[in-house]
């Protein structure tokens, strides 16, 4: 599919105006789809008066900004949901703990706006799904999940860390056309994505990883690259993989291998193997460091996805009889850091 049938196919909207959102809006944007950003007053605000969204980093791009209708090469910032206009998909890149308020606000814009798209979630963890199901129904919901790293730097600045690997699937079917061509879409990006067969052990297999990541790399400050090259840390990540494989198994969901989300190979092997495994990986320490968004959220102060996260696992192991004390104790620790705020 041609970059201007895939715009003519109706575009997308992102919900969420920080790193990720403009990352992906401008990308997408800027490969002529037709992109609408629904994001905070403020930030709005602040980006039209910038006038301008800039990516650097892994990707580099300048992109005018305005409140006008959408048109390829053009990123259209509203605030208001009900100035959404109708689109073949919808994909909230807000924070955890802000999802629910976000999707509230997009389901009171009325059918008019929303029309027949699909919706899909970015936040880390397996609510976010849940919320997206209660709240435009099981069919219009697709298993989505990233790892592209991206760092906001000013009111209208990114600094794209990783490009990582983008995962889209349908949760309870095969993929679908739509699939495909949102695939499609980021791909004609220059954003790395692959098409899933089941979207709902694709979102617990990339949950594993973050539980894994934001508990050691948030506690620690370290880099994702600095973390993965020290081997007692290793060695908790990989403790920590076996908690959310437990709770995983009691949903009744496997978690598998997945391009970038090596996870069942990691459950497969021992502590010291994963260790091994990841010190084989490229590092360069005076190189550009990668930190995941737990981290940077410590780091600035802001309120993390600890509720979304840990929280959420260990009550998910309480309801089925599945002990999970070390997240339980990440999620105290995090927990109480977050009070600070």
């Amino acid at each position: 599919m041609e970059n201007d049938d895939l715009a003519a196919a109706g575009g997308f909207a992102i919900v969420g105006g920080g790193s990720l959102g403009l990352a992906l809006a401008a990308a997408l944007a800027a490969s002529r789809q037709v992109v609408t950003v629904l994001a905070s007053t403020n930030s709005t605000a602040g980006l039209l008066e910038a006038g301008k969204v800039q990516l650097e980093g892994f990707l580099d791009l300048r992109l005018p900004v305005s409140g006008e209708a959408a048109r390829p090469g053009h990123l259209c910032v509203v605030d208001d949901p009900r100035r959404l206009p109708p689109v073949t998909g919808t994909i909230f890149t807000t924070k955890g703990h802000q999802l629910e308020a976000a999707v509230d606000q997009v389901a009171a814009a009325g059918p008019a706006i929303l029309g027949n798209c699909w919706f899909a979630g970015l936040q880390n963890g397996v609510l976010k799904d849940e919320v997206l199901v209660a709240a435009f129904g099981p069919g219009r919901v697709l298993g989505a999940a990233t790892v592209l790293n991206a760092r906001r730097t000013g009111v209208a600045q990114v600094t794209v860390g990783s490009l990582g690997m983008t995962y889209l699937g349908e949760l309870g079917a095969p993929p679908s056309p739509r699939v495909t061509a949102a695939c499609e879409a980021f791909g004609a990006a220059g954003l790395p994505v692959t098409v899933v067969e089941d979207g709902r052990s694709l979102v617990w297999s990339k949950f594993a990883n973050a539980v894994g990541i934001f508990a050691v790399s948030g506690l620690t400050g370290l880099s994702t690259g600095a973390m993965t090259h020290r081997r007692s840390l290793v060695l908790a990540y990989r403790s920590l993989l076996e908690e959310v494989d437990a709770v995983a198994v009691a949903e009744g969901v496997r978690i598998e291998d997945y391009p970038g989300l090596p996870m069942r190979t990691y459950l497969n092997a021992t502590g010291e193997e994963v260790a091994d495994i990841m010190a084989s990986g490229p590092y360069d320490p005076q190189g550009p460091q990668s930190f995941s968004s737990m981290a940077q959220d410590i780091a600035a102060g802001r309120k993390t996805e600890s509720e979304q996260i840990f929280a959420d696992l260990a009550r998910r192991g309480r309801r089925h009889g599945v002990p999970t004390p070390r997240v339980d104790l990440v999620n105290d620790i995090i927990s109480g850091i977050d009070a600070r705020s």
